[in-house]
């Protein structure tokens, strides 16, 4: 797995029907794992985690996904594939930024965003969304420093703000952002007449080589936010996060040291290393 960062989608029991899904939207894509509760894809080289991980969440638009098509055919297998038992946001019309775009969320409560766009304007196929609304909205600005902070080489480009005409919006705050983090990027923006909270229902896994690296992500993510269970946090701006020694996905995979492994880690609020690895031998 290239990624250092990638997003976990929470279902209910419909993990390898989503996959199926998505799958057939998408041609460059395929399962690359399977286990009773969690679905790894792989989409044009990006990778999704699909987590059943019962009724407790669900996706949202707070967190959609921005495709970026080179072609029309491209964009409508991907459109029919998704709107089935979905619901149209936006139909697909020509924007300024678009020969054809589009909104839907699927029948799984996951949204997407699909636009054609010229091959050499597409550096990652699948982008994740970020939506500030509700008493979320106006901090786009401040998750942008933060993430700047905490990832270090993080840097945002393509900053468009809303104009004093663009009302119910403020002027000055954020129609459209890109940040890179970690070489990968991320979309958000702020709007005024939604209000949708950020849930577990789609978070971010960050993929740690070493203790270090999951001490760091996990103390600087938590300033100002709140720890869970599992590897699992909210930072400050209620954006999900789940902080995992990549050792981990080579324990699970293995039968005899998974259900010991389970155990140790589910008792856990940040994850040791140290502790999972003897728990697994044990």
């Amino acid at each position: 797995m290239k990624e250092k960062i990638t997003p976990c989608l929470w279902f209910n029991g419909q993990a390898g029907d989503a996959a199926a899904v998505y799958c057939a939207a998408f041609k460059a894509s395929k399962v690359t794992s399977k286990s009773p509760f969690v679905t790894g894809i792989e989409i044009a080289g990006q990778h999704l985690t699909l987590l059943d991980g019962g009724p407790k969440y669900k996706p949202n638009a707070s967190i959609s996904f921005y495709v970026g098509c080179e072609t029309e055919e491209e964009f409508d297998l991907a459109w029919n594939s998704l709107t089935k038992g979905g619901t149209i946001v936006s139909k697909p019309e020509k924007t300024a930024w678009s020969d054809k775009y589009g909104w839907v969320t699927d029948a799984f409560s996951v949204s997407w965003q699909l636009a054609i766009q010229k091959k050499s304007d597409i550096s990652q196929k699948i982008t994740p969304y970020l939506m500030f609304s509700g008493d979320r909205y106006g901090s786009a600005e401040s998750a942008i420093r933060h993430y700047e902070e905490v990832f270090r080489s993080a840097s945002a480009d393509g900053v468009v703000r809303y104009g004093a005409g663009d009302a119910p919006d403020h002027e000055g705050f954020i129609r459209h952002a890109e940040i890179e983090l970690m070489n990968q990027k991320f979309m958000m923006s702020e709007v005024a007449s939604a209000d949708i909270p950020f849930t577990e229902g789609i978070s971010l896994t960050i993929h740690c080589e070493n203790q270090e690296e999951v001490d760091y992500y996990w103390n600087k993510l938590t300033e100002g936010g709140q720890e869970s269970m599992c590897g699992w946090l909210r930072d400050r701006f209620g954006v999900s996060w789940q902080i995992v020694p990549t050792i981990l996905t080579r324990i699970m995979s293995d039968p005899v040291k998974a259900g010991k492994a389970a155990q140790a880690f589910m008792s856990m609020r940040k994850l040791d290393i140290e502790q999972i690895v003897q728990a697994s031998i044990a």
